[in-house]
């Protein structure tokens, strides 16, 4: 049976005294002085129970000190040693009790770990951002999409007021209602530092829910459903009206006809030219919107062909020289490498150039110059197209390849255009995987520039 502490010490002092006054009898004896036995036995004593204490403390202290370790180790979130006090019965249940404890501590702490392990990876994966603040409103918790949206806001964040990290009245306001008991959403306008339009959705946190946190907003990016919209309105808005334009002249025409025009021979070829006309406007742009429509819906199968560049730009050139021969232009020709080539549908990128080098032909004032020109580029070629034309405003530039969009209205209606040429430029260059670009200035002309790769994106 294991011997309790309390024996153990009340046998070792008992031990210790008895054999203390068992020397001090024997000195006694020796010296012939039984008076001593006393002084001797106590002077025998002291430095034996010293040692005996010195001995036991030892025995105890160690375990103390693995027991002490150990709990350390769990508040440090470790798993602790194992440890054995099963010397003293008084203590013999320390040891599982704290290696249970330790255990639960362990997993708790692990389970906890990974769901915050999960919750930053969620949040940080997330494209809309998450504010997260208390009933004080103080941010608890921010994602990094909210940081790139929020001018001001970073990790540092954390801790302070919203109302020191958002510099948005609008916002501030609506934060403020929301931390009231108020849900909702709203839209608003920032600038970080482009103009970017957030659709805020906010829910109050329930009473069982995380201790601490009062509401949740979430930061939706609405910025390129707004530009579509705009877009789509634009374009229902421009095709009705370019559409509009020609069938209104067509009916009047026809009216003038049906009303008596057409019984002078002279009146009714003249009426039915112009009814020629404005027919070939309407059925070029339905053809361009037809092509547009066929091209963004992926219905078209692009052709993978090795295209020549400099047979690429000859093409081009040879059918656009009579354009800019009736304008007394000048169209010049600047070769590449022979053996420069790249992989493409050669039907579309003809189509695309030739309608860059009639828009160059168009704006350029009779007796300007055109030059088309092309040369490698990292990973592929530019094809430059530059004319002497009347130039786009800087705000202009950013719009020019949008459907319908014309920079001189008065002046695009003259030359007869559908406003949708770069428009299709655009998307059969994008369709290779390429790009296209303007540089522009006012009265001396504009560089359209295309960059395609060496091999296009389509399979």
């Amino acid at each position: 049976m294991r011997a309790t502490l309390h024996r153990t010490f009340a046998l070792a002092f008992a031990a210790v005294a008895c054999l203390a006054i068992v020397l001090g009898w024997a000195a006694a004896s020796w010296f012939g002085h039984p008076v001593l036995i006393v002084p001797l036995a106590a002077l025998v004593s002291i430095p034996l129970a010293w040692l005996a204490g010195l001995l036991l403390s030892r025995r105890i202290t160690q375990p103390l000190q693995e027991l002490t370790e150990a709990v350390r180790s769990a508040a440090r979130g470790e798993r602790p040693p194992q440890v054995d006090l099963d010397e003293w019965e008084e203590t013999a249940s320390v040891g599982p009790a704290l290696t249970q404890l330790a255990e639960q501590w362990h997993s708790t702490i692990a389970e906890i770990s990974a769901d915050r392990s999960r919750l930053r990876a969620v949040l940080a994966s997330m494209v809309e951002g998450v504010l997260v603040l208390d009933r004080q409103g103080r941010i608890l918790m921010m994602n990094e999409a909210l940081q790139q949206m929020l001018p001001g806001a970073d990790a540092s964040a954390v801790g302070r007021p919203y109302i020191e990290v958002i510099r948005h009245h609008p916002l501030n306001e609506f934060v403020g209602t929301v931390l009231e008991g108020g849900e909702g959403r709203r839209e608003i306008t920032l600038r970080v530092p482009e103009e970017r339009t957030f659709m805020m959705q906010a829910s109050i946190a329930k009473p069982d829910g995380e201790p601490g946190v009062a509401a949740v907003l979430v930061f939706h990016d609405i910025t390129e459903l707004k530009r579509l919209e705009r877009v789509r309105k634009d374009f229902v808005a421009n095709a009705s009206h370019e559409l509009k334009t020609p069938l209104t002249s067509i009916a009047g025409y026809v009216e003038a006809l049906v009303d008596g025009a057409k019984d002078d021979p002279a009146t009714c070829a003249q009426f039915l030219g112009i009814i020629q006309k404005h027919t070939q406007i309407l059925k070029t742009i339905l053809s361009d919107l037809l092509q547009l429509s066929t091209i963004e819906s992926g219905v078209y199968r692009w052709k993978r062909e090795e295209v020549a560049i400099n047979e690429l730009l000859e093409r081009a050139a040879r059918l656009l020289r009579p354009l800019a021969e009736r304008k007394r232009q000048q169209l010049n020709l600047q070769p590449c490498e022979p053996t420069l080539t790249i992989q493409g549908d050669q039907a579309r990128l003809t189509e695309a150039l030739t309608n860059l080098l009639d828009n160059a032909i168009k704006y350029t004032p009779e007796g300007g110059s055109v030059t088309i020109g092309a040369a490698p580029e990292a990973g592929g070629v530019r094809i430059d197209v530059a004319d002497t034309g009347i130039g786009i405003p800087p705000m202009e530039q950013s719009r020019v390849f949008e459907r319908f969009y014309r920079v001189d209205r008065a002046r695009t209606r003259e030359q007869a255009g559908t406003g949708l040429g770069l428009s299709i430029i655009k998307h059969i260059v994008e369709a290779h995987g390429g790009r296209v670009a303007v540089v522009s200035v006012v009265g001396r002309g504009s560089t359209f520039s295309i960059f395609l790769p060496a091999r296009p994106a389509f399979s």
